[in-house]
C-alpha cells in the first residue's frame, strides 16, 4: 500500500495538471475523485534540565584565632649579696698603777728648823680608758629571693587555614516546545461517485 501511494499521488497530480491546463477535458466523466487533506504539525512541550552554573570547588580562607594568656615571668633572679658588718667596740676604764709605794727623804721644817725626814710615798694610781672589741668585723652573706611578675600576651589559638568547599551545580528545569510530527498534506480519494459530479 505504501508503494502505491506515491504512484497514486503522481497520477492524481498529472490528472489535475492536465485538467487545469486543458479546459477541453472539463465536464468529462469522473473515474475517481481526490481531495487534498492538510495535517497540521504536532507539537508537544518537553521539560529538560539545563546547567545554569557548573559544579566547582571554592577555596575559602578561615582567619586565625587569637587569645590572651597570662603567665608568670622572672623579673630578677635570686641573688646572694656579701655585706660587711663592722666590728663592735666599747670603751672600758681601768685603774692602773702610776707609781709604786716608796720610802724617800725630803726636807721639812720642824720647829722652824730645816730637818731631813724619812717619809713614805704611797702608791699612785690613775684611770685609763681603752677600746675593746666586743664583736669583730665580719662578712654576712644575705640572700635576696627572686622577683616575679605576671605578663599577658597574645597567642595564636588556631592558625589561619584554607578550606576547599564543594559547590554543587545549579540546575533548572526549562520547558520547550518540540515538533513531534511536521505538517503534511496528502490526496485522499473521495468515496462514492456522486461526490465527483
Amino acid at each position: 500500500m505504501s508503494a502505491i501511494k506515491p504512484i497514486l499521488r503522481g497520477v492524481v497530480a498529472g490528472l489535475l495538471a492536465t485538467s487545469i491546463a486543458s479546459p477541453a477535458f472539463a465536464g468529462g466523466k469522473s473515474l475517481a475523485c481526490y481531495q487534498q487533506v492538510h495535517q497540521p504539525a504536532v507539537h508537544k512541550t518537553v521539560h529538560q534540565q539545563v546547567v545554569v552554573r557548573p559544579a566547582g570547588v571554592v577555596h575559602e580562607t578561615i582567619p586565625a584565632r587569637y587569645g590572651k594568656v597570662t603567665e608568670k615571668v622572672l623579673v630578677q633572679p635570686e641573688q646572694v649579696i656579701a655585706r660587711h658588718v663592722p666590728a663592735v667596740t666599747k670603751t672600758v676604764h681601768r685603774k692602773v698603777l702610776v707609781r709604786h709605794k716608796s720610802v724617800g727623804w725630803e726636807w721639812r721644817y720642824v720647829n722652824g728648823a730645816k730637818t731631813l725626814c724619812k717619809v713614805v710615798h704611797p702608791a699612785q694610781y690613775a684611770t685609763q680608758a681603752h677600746t675593746v672589741v666586743v664583736h669583730p668585723a665580719r662578712t654576712v652573706h644575705e640572700r635576696i629571693p627572686a622577683r616575679y611578675a605576671h605578663r599577658t600576651r597574645t597567642v595564636v589559638i588556631e592558625p589561619a587555614r584554607s578550606v576547599a568547599r564543594h559547590v554543587p551545580a545549579v540546575v533548572k528545569t526549562v520547558a520547550r516546545t518540540v515538533e513531534v510530527r511536521p505538517a503534511s498534506s496528502a490526496w485522499v480519494q473521495v468515496s462514492g461517485k456522486r461526490r465527483c459530479h
